[in-house]
């Protein structure tokens, strides 16, 4: 649906900067010979142990998506062994633990780079890192349009977006950033058919998939997602149940692809992922 870039501040505090992350495939190596590890349908324990793992063999968490299936939270994430300044990550966080976490990491001097909510579950990254940026969380639909209109006006290009439902209703929490880059574009609030149709649509002018959330609100499945003007093979796959994710994980892994966003949510009491693998 309508176009958007930003959000309002809001963070979390929360469990130790460790998770952990267990099906797919362990490790994985890309073209540029750096290794990368991503795991899925963690519970929050073995999400911990995994981060405990890979944080203590020199990776960083990159990506990490958390989803409640029949009340019990679930994991998803991606570590990379790759250079970079001092970084934090919590999960596990309520609205206000997220709050917290964020004014004592921002007070310190670390920008927000990821940020992910189910419900009252938060999960984030911070890493020390130079920049202007933006970030909100609690916005209704309006809300999140109007914040995106404010901020993509101003120069801002929306970085990352998560949806999740809070009293019946959809909320999103998003970052901004003023950084250069070119063209770009931002849908929310769209069902699996309206994704497919946006999807299609930006695609087939050369827009590449950058990031894609899903989310359910009321017994339906919503997708918000960022693309962005460029070039490079891609593949994107969403609705995946666990064993068919896992299958697209090992067949495009196996091509040299590497999965660079990936989103686990309820399907309908069951997980579904939606993921998009780079080459």
């Amino acid at each position: 649906m309508t176009i958007r870039r930003m959000k309002f501040t809001a963070l979390k505090s929360v469990a130790l900067a460790g998770l952990a992350a267990l099906s797919l495939t362990p490790l994985a190596t890309s073209a540029s010979a750096q290794a990368w590890a991503a795991r899925h349908g963690m519970t929050g324990a073995q999400y911990q142990a995994e981060f405990n793992k890979y944080t203590s063999q020199g990776y960083r968490l990159t990506d990490v998506s958390g989803y409640k299936i029949s009340g019990k939270m679930f994991y998803a994430a991606i570590w990379s062994k790759s250079g970079g300044g001092a970084w934090v990550a919590r999960h596990g966080m309520s609205s206000g633990n997220y709050q917290s976490a964020f004014d004592g990491y921002t007070g310190k001097g670390y920008a927000p780079l990821l940020v992910d909510a189910d419900a009252s579950n938060f999960a984030a990254i911070w890493a020390k890192t130079r920049g202007t940026w933006v970030t909100r969380h609690g916005l209704s639909s309006s809300g999140y349009q109007a914040e995106f209109d404010k901020w993509v006006g101003k120069g801002y290009r929306l970085v990352d977006v998560t949806g999740y439902a809070q009293g019946g209703k959809a909320r999103y929490a998003a970052i901004w950033k003023k950084v250069g880059g070119g063209a770009w574009v931002a849908r929310h609030g769209m069902t699996a058919a309206k994704y497919q149709a946006e999807f299609n649509k930006w695609t087939a002018q050369g827009y590449k998939p950058a990031h894609v959330d899903g989310y359910k609100v009321g017994g339906t499945v919503y997708y918000a997602a960022i693309w962005t003007k460029g070039g490079g093979a891609y593949v994107a796959r969403h609705g995946l149940s666990g064993a068919q994710y896992q299958a697209e994980f090992t067949k495009w892994t196996g091509k040299g692809y590497r999965l660079h966003d990936v989103s686990g949510y309820d399907g309908g009491g069951s997980a579904r992922y939606a993921a998009i693998w780079y080459k």
